[in-house]
């Protein structure tokens, strides 16, 4: 098998594509981050406001859980940022030393990213699915036990 040879042109757009992942990446990391502290004040500041509130006419839901969402979000939105910073750093290195391995290495980590950006987007559209279906189920639903006629 011959070895694969980059030209000089791909070798520049590696370069380019470097540096716009390393640009995103850092970019993911500053929002995840962002999601992690809003995800932490919200779940103090809902816990503070439910030892001090004893509302007579205050919601059961525990408003705390949001927090929780936030994080778990951050969580999420860290691993594509991640994967997007170890692309654009095992791309630097295949580059400087001209190594195959790393150039491979730099691979995966960019299969890794989209591999995970098309799951979330998958599991989205699916989410997005169910939630329209619970909708039109419980619409209608309503709509029947109130005894509109929907078809008139």
């Amino acid at each position: 098998m011959e070895p694969f040879v980059l030209s000089d042109q791909s070798v520049g757009f590696l370069k380019e594509a470097k540096k716009w992942a390393y640009f995103l990446a850092i970019l993911g990391f500053i929002g995840a981050g962002f999601l992690l502290l809003v995800g932490i004040m919200v779940s103090v500041l809902f816990s503070v406001i439910d030892v001090f509130a004893e509302l007579p006419d205050k919601p059961d839901f525990p408003f705390g859980l949001i927090g929780i969402v936030y994080i778990a979000l951050a969580v999420v939105y860290f691993f594509p940022a991640y994967y997007l910073y170890k692309f654009s750093k095992e791309i630097s290195n295949a580059l400087l030393v001209r190594d195959e391995a790393h150039l491979t290495s730099a691979f995966r980590f960019l299969k890794k990213h989209f591999k995970f950006i098309g799951i979330m987007i998958i599991s989205l559209i699916a989410f997005y699915f169910v939630i329209i279906i619970i909708f039109v189920v419980v619409g209608l639903t309503t709509a029947m036990s109130s005894g509109t006629n929907l078809f008139v």
